[in-house]
Parts: C-alpha cells; sequence; structure tokens
C-alpha cells in the first residue's frame, strides 16, 4: 500500500472523528470543512470514509452545514438504545411512552414526504415544547379511537404507549419548580434536550415552554426512520397535528 493510501485512510478516520465530535461544526474548523469537501470530489476519499465507517458499525447518511451525518447499526457501539436513555431507571412503560414522544417529535417536524425531501442544507420549522406534548395528546387520543374500530392497530408496545400516555397528567412542579420528568411536559422537554445534545434540534428561546429549531441533519436522520411502521403510523394522524398548531 502507497503512503497516499495510508494518508487516505488517516484521513477518512479524522472525518468520521470529526462526526462523532458534538458540536463541532466545519464553519469553525477549517480541516473539517476541507475533509469533507475531499470526501465530495475524491471517489477514494468517499470509498475510505464509507469503509472506516462501516468497520465502526456507522454509516454516512449526508452531510449538513453543521457537518456531516452518520447513523449507527443497532449492534454497534455507538447504537443509542432506550435502555441508556436516561441515566435513571425507566419502567417498562416509560421507555414505552418515551419511544412514542420521539416517534410524535419526529412526526410534527416532517408530517408529509416534502418535509423529508426538503434540502439537506435547509434547516427545519421551529416549534415550541407545549405545542408538542397538546400534540402527543392528541395523537394518543387519535390513535385510541382508530383503535376502536381497528383492535389490531399499531404493534402491541404502540398500543400500550399510546394507553399510558392518556393517563399521565400534562405537567406537574417538583418542590423546586422544575417540571415532573414523568408528566407528558418532563418528558417532551427530556427528549428534545437529547435531540439538542445530538445536534439534531437547537434551542431557541424559553418562550412557550421553549422553543426549538429542527436541524438538516434531524431531517437525514428522520428519513432513515420513514420506512419504520410505527413512525409512517404516527405521521399519518395528520388531524392531531393541525389541532394543536391551531391552538
Amino acid at each position: 500500500m502507497t503512503p497516499f493510501h495510508f494518508e487516505t485512510i488517516e484521513s477518512a478516520a479524522r472525518l468520521v472523528a470529526f462526526g462523532l465530535t458534538p458540536g463541532l461544526k466545519p464553519a469553525r474548523e477549517p480541516a473539517y470543512a476541507q475533509l469533507i469537501e475531499r470526501y465530495r470530489t475524491d471517489p477514494t476519499m468517499r470509498h475510505c470514509t464509507d469503509a472506516v465507517a462501516r468497520g465502526l458499525h456507522l454509516a454516512v447518511l449526508g452531510f449538513t452545514p453543521q457537518g456531516v451525518v452518520l447513523g449507527a447499526n443497532e449492534d454497534g457501539p455507538f447504537a443509542h438504545k432506550l435502555a441508556d436513555y436516561r441515566r435513571t431507571t425507566l419502567s417498562v412503560e416509560d421507555r414505552m411512552c418515551h419511544g412514542l414522544v420521539q416517534l410524535a417529535i419526529a412526526a410534527w417536524c416532517f408530517p408529509a414526504a416534502q418535509d423529508l425531501a426538503a434540502s439537506d442544507d435547509s434547516a427545519g420549522l421551529r416549534f415550541s415544547t407545549n405545542k408538542v406534548v397538546a400534540y402527543v395528546v392528541r395523537l394518543s387520543e387519535e390513535l385510541q379511537r382508530r383503535s376502536q374500530h381497528d383492535p389490531e392497530l399499531g404493534s402491541p408496545e404502540l398500543r400500550e404507549a399510546w394507553r399510558a400516555i392518556l393517563q399521565r397528567p400534562e405537567t406537574r412542579a417538583t418542590p423546586d419548580g422544575r417540571r415532573a420528568a414523568s408528566t407528558l411536559h418532563g418528558m417532551v422537554e427530556y427528549a428534545l434536550e437529547v435531540l439538542d445534545k445530538g445536534s439534531l434540534v437547537r434551542r431557541l428561546s424559553d418562550d412557550d415552554g421553549g422553543t426549538w429549531q429542527a436541524l438538516a441533519a434531524y431531517r437525514i436522520h428522520v428519513r432513515e426512520l420513514a420506512a419504520h411502521d410505527a413512525f409512517t403510523l404516527v405521521q399519518s394522524v395528520r388531524p392531531a397535528r393541525d389541532a394543536a398548531a391551531q391552538e
């Protein structure tokens, strides 16, 4: 193997490492921007980077102004699992509720195919925590209503999730004034903080329980989710989102 190939492999590994560093942006790191441009224009660099990513159980999903977007295989060391979602132990019911909340946020941000097809250079819509909480409730109510006519609607886990959501209080303050983590507001707030740490959304202000903007990287990840039956079902429940948006 020539020194050129060794240099290309090292550069490919550096690009993947940049992508695994939260908050690092090409605009602030010239070497990062140069490697992205090289990936786009140099087939050898592209093949090496894809191979390095595969070896780490990752995949290069795309690029945004925030950097390279990497996806993790379910069996890889970088996979995000619900068991690791919170440091505190979650009950089975809590895990199901958090799973539905994440699906709901994705469907709220990208309700239709054209929203997912938008340019990877453009950020997504702006939204608020309070609007998403209202949406999760309306979504669960609509799924419950539809299930009365179709008892097999959704997976058993999804059915348990929307039933559990409807039994949760929307909000309740703890003695120190914070939102209780077990409420819907606390769950949505935590879910958005997780997405923020992953550079998928960003917080804009504290208005309306917190206002946020979906980032292009989130769109790319949701595209990978779009074929999942649970997401397809949640995304199809449009009246719930429309009602919440009008409040």
